[in-house]
């Protein structure tokens, strides 16, 4: 015995001259302040890590790791000048934090530093360079390299069932982002009164980053938020929860007696040992959503070209396939056929040997059938553009594959509470095997709705064909609160093969007012609320600026509200609206009167050119109202009367040149473009200057047809700076020219 105590004690000096730059004992707990150096950031990272009683006595001991994310104004070792609730020790956090934690549980909890300023540059208090978006350094890429780190440096069991992750604030944000990012190598997430949305991504080109539209990716991990009910960003929590609590079940909240702060550390740690001692098991179909150009998730890798803002979504991911689009924003922003996607697949299939892949265009219906073959490994790599996708991985044997193509309200313009609501179906194969004798049932994920004639019949389903049920579902809502429904659809086919797929339904006021008090923004300079409390005059929207709707115009719907007017997000089509796919959205930034990060919607849609006269465009609208610390979500109908004709040019969105010369400038318009011209002046020797013609027809350098993405690649000319003057016309004759004042760059 005293061999071993004295063995453990060297051990232990050995860990702390190796590791750490300083050292505390409290009480059963070892508190270590480290570093290492890391090839992401490319620079050496602190973090502070507790170990609990016993690690140095029994080296074959292993334990299970909490990683622990601070907030604003704090670091690694504690708080900063202007820093609050403290919660590592002693009587912190009313004596609940986390050494009280570790000293009573085998656990280990790694806190890493969030600091995102280099040596030299002045001190600032915003960790984790989100919202906004300021260095190169990306926290969750930094993750799994000190995942890797602290499981080759400590003694953990270094694997997905025994890591969790949590957070409090900005921390919490950063849980739940890095949580959904990689569910592959976590098994539960905490949030202490986590911010609900800020800006992140690549610095170049971030996004707005909201946690209500992230529910799909923690399929297979459990999740959790506690807040205070004193909470300046309890509101955000609120909406969080109404959605959340609807489509999820694997996701709980407690609301503690307390204001912004790690309120109920025991229980929240305790709910994530849990996890530890029950994990979930990875999901047989599962979804991911991803901010970056590329990223690895379930051992998939995906890669693309993509160098503006965005998201890529992966749906009912499985060896039999996957859906997949890169939108703008979420949760239905419009796609980016323009960017080149590839997925490559883990090592699922035999090993060299041919399979036959089914790609279905989902708006433009255009199907493409190929064969591929797996690598030396039974890897699979599946390539195609943007827009939204179903690929089927099948071989000639395999059954039918079945799922949901899409569904829509049948019977009134939107489903509402207390109301019947008739859905029609349309189920597609992707297999390479006719679906025969196929039916769905479909049942409500949760009992706030219900759903009678349940069953429908789809007979038979030929290879990439879809077919729509052949009787209408028909629910109601039992509750008059909810925003969002969830719905199990359970296909069969007469092989007694089955399929479960789910789709998500909003779900509005039987009652919503109609708003008469508005004004339509089409390109005139107006007076609106902006950032909560203040407000702005700004040009919003593209047309004549006369206030009235007129076709080929891109609108803003203000509703005017205690004397101002507020700009709105439309909340359901209209099939005159974004004809093109078009579904634009902008932002109102509220974070400097409510401190969360958060920003109101607007939407600016664009009215077809072939909208009729007299027209009436009927929308829900929602904006926001301030009444600190919260937000009030105010929706009502407005009916939009059309008329007049189209004189609205196109309008360029942007324009730039790819490292492989090709031009590439994004339109928008009512109609479609006929004519794209550019011409491009070189600055230093008007010799080199040239005009070319950029087409929309998936040749020549461009990706995808029909898209408004007009592209040329140029012929290589040697290195050169340009200005860019663009010349459009549509199909009303209307034309535009704009000299861009940037630099491109010719090569």
């Amino acid at each position: 015995m005293i061999i071993k105590t004295a063995f453990a004690f060297c051990v232990y000096l050995i860990q702390l001259s190796g590791l750490s730059a300083q050292s505390q004992l409290h009480e059963k707990v070892t508190i270590i302040d480290s570093r290492h150096y890391s090839s992401v950031f490319g620079e050496v990272r602190n973090y502070r890590i507790f170990l609990p009683h016993g690690y140095y006595e029994n080296p074959q001991k292993r334990y299970p790791v909490i990683y622990f994310y601070h907030g604003w104004s704090q670091r690694y070792f504690g708080s900063g000048p202007d820093g609050y609730n403290h919660f590592e020790k002693g009587d912190d956090n009313g004596g609940d934090n986390i050494a009280d934690f570790v000293s009573e549980n085998e656990v280990i909890v790694v806190k890493p530093d969030g600091y995102n300023r280099s040596a030299g540059e002045e001190y600032y208090l915003r960790p984790y360079n989100i919202g906004p978006v300021e260095t190169f350094r990306q926290f969750p890429l930094y993750f799994p390299e000190l995942v890797s780190y602290i499981d080759g440096t400590y003694k953990t069991i270094p694997d997905r069932d025994h890591r969790a992750i949590s957070g409090l604030s900005m921390g919490g944000f950063m849980s739940f982002w890095i949580g959904g990012k990689y569910p592959d190598l976590i098994c539960a997430i905490g949030s202490f009164c986590g911010s609900a949305e800020f800006v992140n991504g690549p610095k170049d080109f971030p996004v707005e980053y909201r946690h209500i539209d992230m529910f799909r990716n923690y399929k297979g991990t459990k999740v959790r938020l506690n807040y205070g009910n004193k909470d300046f960003i309890r509101y955000y929590h609120r909406d969080l929860n109404k959605v959340w609590l609807q489509v999820m079940d694997n996701y709980e909240y407690e609301v503690y007696e307390a204001e912004h702060s790690t309120c109920g550390m025991g229980e929240m740690f305790s709910f994530l040992s849990g996890a530890f001692a029950n994990p979930s098991a990875k999901p047989l179909n599962w979804n991911h959503i991803d901010v970056y150009p590329e990223f690895k998730v379930w051992d998939y890798n995906v890669k693309s070209d993509r160098d503006v803002p965005g998201f890529t979504v992966l749906e009912d991911v499985n060896d039999r396939g996957f859906k997949c689009a890169v939108r703008q924003h979420l949760p239905d922003g419009e796609t980016l056929p323009f960017v080149s996607l590839s997925v490559i697949t883990p090592p699922l299939y035999e090993k060299n040997t041919t399979y036959i892949i089914n790609d279905i265009e989902v708006v433009s219906k255009r199907i493409k059938t190929y064969s591929t073959t797996s690598d030396d490994n039974g890897c699979l790599k599946i390539s195609f553009n943007g827009s939204s996708h179903e690929i089927g991985i099948n071989k000639a044997n395999f059954k039918p594959d079945l799922g949901i193509a899409s569904f829509a309200v049948t019977n009134i313009k939107y489903a509402k509470h207390l109301s019947e609501v008739k859905i029609s179906i349309n189920i597609l194969n992707k297999g390479t095997q006719k679906g025969e004798g196929v039916k769905a049932k479909l049942t409500a994920f949760r009992n706030s709705a219900v759903v009678s004639g349940a069953e429908a019949d789809f007979g038979t389903i030929n290879v990439n064909e879809t077919v729509k049920s052949k009787s209408e579902f028909i629910i109601h809502t039992v509750s008059d609160t909810t925003v969002i429904e969830r719905f199990q659809l359970t296909i069969t086919d007469k092989n007694k093969n089955t399929w479960n797929e789910y789709f998500e339904l909003p779900v509005f006021r039987k009652d919503l007012p109609e708003i008469k008090d508005f004004r339509i923004a089409d390109g005139s300079q107006v007076i609106v609320a902006s950032a909560g409390i203040g407000s702005d005059t700004l040009v919003l929207g593209k047309g004549n600026g006369d206030g009235v709707a007129n076709p080929g115009e891109s609108i803003v719907i203000l509703v005017k509200d205690e004397d101002l007017f507020r700009r709105t997000e439309l909340l359901v089509p209209d099939n005159q609206l974004n004809a093109g796919g078009e579904n634009k959205r902008l932002s109102d930034y509220w974070g400097t009167y409510d401190h969360v990060g958060g920003s109101a919607k607007y939407s600016v849609p664009v009215i077809s050119s072939s909208c009729p006269e007299n027209y009436v465009i009927d929308v829900v609208a929602e904006y926001w109202m301030p009444d600190y610390p919260n937000h009030i979500i105010k929706q009502g109908i407005v009916k939009i009367k059309v008329s007049g004709r189209d004189i609205t040019p196109p309008s360029v969105e942007w324009l730039r040149i790819k490292g492989d010369n090709t031009i590439q400038v994004k339109l928008i318009d009512g109609s479609e473009v006929n004519q794209v011209r550019i011409k491009l002046s070189h600055q230093s020797d008007p010799a080199k200057s040239f005009e070319a013609e950029l087409n929309n027809d998936g040749m020549n350098g461009d990706i995808s047809p029909d898209d408004n993405v007009f592209s040329f690649t140029i012929p290589v000319r040697g290195f050169g700076f340009y200005t860019g003057e663009i010349s459009a016309s549509d199909s009303f004759g209307n034309i535009t020219n704009l000299k861009d004042t940037g630099i491109l760059v010719v090569h």
